[in-house]
């Protein structure tokens, strides 16, 4: 009886076992641990780590709006006003309280040499930057260039030494004009601590083709030494490659992207800018891993 009881037992077992489902293995999912930030502008946090600064009255300029691209991707849409001189945002710590740097020859974790300042928060003075960037209109406003993509100093007199805003190193993607029509323009400069032919740059290098996705992929090494390094790629073709110093000691740089046409400037008339897949790498890969 208890032969037929453990065997009935057995039965029952590979019975149930044969019938269950079995349960899915699950492959962790791969982390590249040299993207410091990304942003694809899905979800319910799509802004995360990103402050914004809107000149409009109503706050309302910056929105994830239906790529008009492709009807299935959400991405990041900012609007100038008539009148306004900006709409932008820019990397900011979790909780939102300062501004994230990269500062000139100083690694993650950035002490001055004074022990004045101290942020656990920086990002070296080496980054990798890819941005998307789809312009619908012509952007020549009232004159001005405005910019759409800034790697920028910021000035700070507490530094040992300080930092003023003369001498800066500073990257940005403008909207130029030309006689032939509206092209892409880079503006690289470096003050007068600077050799101009070296970094001192304001010239158009690609008619601006409206509604279109382009990838923009940006290496920043700011150094006062020799190691300096400024490169910059659009769509897998590389226009700016700058090698040696590009920066003075504790110079301090801030990361922000929407539109932008200066204080005290005001757009003639309303401009709109998309942007989508933005990540911010570390030092530590290649343009082969960004592009």
């Amino acid at each position: 009886m208890k032969k037929k009881i453990f065997l009935n037992v057995i039965i029952l077992m590979l019975l149930t076992s044969c019938n269950s489902t079995a349960e899915p293995i699950v492959t962790p999912e791969l982390v590249d641990t040299n993207v410091l930030y990304k942003w694809d502008f899905e979800g319910t946090d799509s802004l995360h780590h990103l402050s914004i600064e809107d000149a409009s009255a109503l706050k309302n300029s910056v929105s994830m709006e239906i790529d008009p691209l492709n009807p299935a991707n959400k991405v990041l849409k900012t609007v100038l006003l008539k009148g306004n001189d900006r709409t932008e945002l820019s990397l900011y710590t979790s909780n939102l309280s300062r501004i994230v740097y990269y500062y000139a020859d100083a690694a993650k974790g950035f002490t001055d040499k004074a022990n004045t300042i101290k942020d656990g928060t920086s990002l070296g003075n080496e980054l990798w930057m890819s941005i998307k960037i789809l312009k619908p209109q012509e952007q020549n406003t009232n004159g001005l260039k405005p910019s759409i993509f800034q790697l920028g100093p910021v000035s700070n007199g507490t530094l040992k030494p300080p930092v003023s805003s003369s001498g800066f190193c500073q990257v940005r993607v403008r909207n130029g004009t030309t006689p032939t029509g509206d092209s892409w323009n880079w503006r690289v400069f470096g003050s007068y601590v600077y050799t101009p032919d070296v970094l001192n740059r304001d010239f158009n290098f690609v008619t601006k083709p409206y509604d279109v996705w382009e990838k923009f992929v940006v290496h920043c090494r700011y150094s006062t030494g020799p190691d300096g390094i400024l490169e910059v790629w659009k769509d897998g073709v590389k226009y700016i490659s700058t090698v040696g110093p590009n920066a003075i000691p504790f110079n301090r740089f801030r990361i922000k992207w929407g539109i932008y046409i200066g204080m005290g400037n005001k757009a003639g008339q309303d401009l709109t800018c998309y942007f989508d897949d933005v990540i911010i790498y570390s030092g530590n890969v290649t343009y082969e891993d960004v592009k």
